[in-house]
C-alpha cells in the first residue's frame, strides 16, 4: 500500500497549526491540561482493563503488588553482540587433530552467504533492512529503533523500535510537540485508548516526535497530555520518512505488523480527534484493523 504524501511541512519548522483542524485543535489544545490530567488517571483503570481482557504477557497490567504497571508493551531490545563464535564452532564436537583446519564445514551461518576467511567464522544475520529501515516485505512497517522518552511508558529510557508492538493493533502519529493542534491530537488519542481497553479492544498507540521538537520542553508537552510510548525521531533515523508521512499522519498497523490504513492530515478522511466526525473516522479504522 503506498501512502499519499498530501500533508504540507510546517515552513521553516515554525509552529504552524496543520491542515483539517487548526483552529479545532487551538481550541483543544488550550484545555489539553485539563485533558492530560483525566487521560493520565485513566492510565490506571486503562491498564487494569487491558490486562483483564487480553491476558497477554507484555501488555499493559498490574504488578504483582497490585500497583498500577506501565502502559505499552515490554520492548524487545538488540542482543549483546556474540564475539567468539569462531573457536566454539571448531572445537564443538569435531575431532581434528589441531583445529588448524578449520575450512571442514565448521563455518556455520546464520542465515547470509558463506565466506571462506582461512579459519575465521564469519556471521551473517541475513536481516536485511535492519540499518537501511528498509521493511521485509513492501506492506510491513519500517525498520527503527528510537528513544521512548515517556515516564509512564514500559519502554522509558529504552532505544527500541516497531518490532516490539507486533502482536498488537497499533496507531503511529507523526507528531511535533511544539504543536498545539498536535498537543490536542495526543489527549484525545489517550481518551480513545481507554476507551478501547474498557470495550476490551487490545490497541496500542504511540506518537514519533518530530526532530524540530527535540527539546525538553516540548517534550514535555505531549508527556503531559497522554501516557502511551513517545518516541523521539532524530535525523539519522528519520522515521517519518519511513513510514512516508509528515506531521499530523496516522498510520495504523495490523497486529501482524502489516500496514492497514494511512491517514494522511490532508486527505479526504477527516483525522481530526477534536471533532465527532475525525474520532469517529480514526476509532472505526482502528476497529477495522482487527
Amino acid at each position: 500500500m503506498s501512502a499519499a504524501l498530501m500533508l504540507t511541512a510546517c515552513p521553516g519548522e515554525e509552529p504552524v497549526l496543520g491542515g483539517n483542524g487548526d483552529d479545532a485543535g487551538t481550541e483543544a489544545g488550550s484545555t489539553g491540561g485539563t485533558g492530560s490530567t483525566e487521560g493520565t488517571d485513566g492510565a490506571t483503570l486503562d491498564t487494569e482493563g487491558t490486562e483483564a481482557s487480553t491476558g497477554e504477557s507484555g501488555t499493559t497490567g498490574e504488578s504483582d503488588t497490585g500497583e498500577p504497571a506501565c502502559v505499552g508493551v515490554t520492548p524487545i531490545l538488540d542482543p549483546e553482540p556474540e564475539t567468539d563464535t569462531g573457536e566454539d564452532t571448531t572445537d564443538g564436537g569435531m575431532d581434528t587433530d589441531t583445529g588448524v583446519d578449520t575450512d571442514t564445514g565448521t563455518e556455520t551461518d546464520t542465515g547470509g552467504e558463506t565466506t571462506d576467511t582461512g579459519g575465521e567464522t564469519t556471521t551473517d544475520t541475513g536481516e536485511e533492512g535492519t540499518e537501511t529501515g528498509e521493511p521485509p516485505c513492501p506492506e510491513c512497517a519500517p525498520i527503527w529503533d528510537l528513544y521512548d522518552f515517556q515516564p509512564q511508558s514500559c519502554g522509558y529510557t529504552e532505544t527500541y523500535g516497531l518490532d516490539s508492538f507486533e502482536g498488537h493493533v497499533t496507531l503511529i502519529a507523526m507528531l511535533a510537540g511544539w504543536c498545539s493542534y498536535c498537543q490536542s491530537q495526543a489527549g484525545k488519542m489517550e481518551e480513545m485508548r481507554l476507551e478501547l481497553a474498557l470495550e476490551g479492544y487490545d490497541v496500542q498507540m504511540i506518537a514519533i516526535n518530530a526532530t524540530s521538537a527535540d527539546n525538553d520542553d516540548d517534550r514535555q508537552n505531549l508527556v503531559d497530555r497522554c501516557a502511551f510510548p513517545l518516541f523521539q525521531d532524530i535525523d539519522e533515523v528519520d522515521a517519518w520518512d519511513l513510514h512516508g508521512g509528515t506531521k499530523d499522519d496516522l498510520v495504523i498497523y495490523h497486529a501482524d505488523g502489516t500496514m492497514a490504513v494511512f491517514l494522511d492530515q490532508g486527505g479526504e478522511v477527516n483525522t481530526n480527534l477534536s471533532t465527532d466526525e475525525g474520532y469517529a473516522n480514526v476509532k472505526q479504522a482502528l476497529l477495522d484493523a482487527f
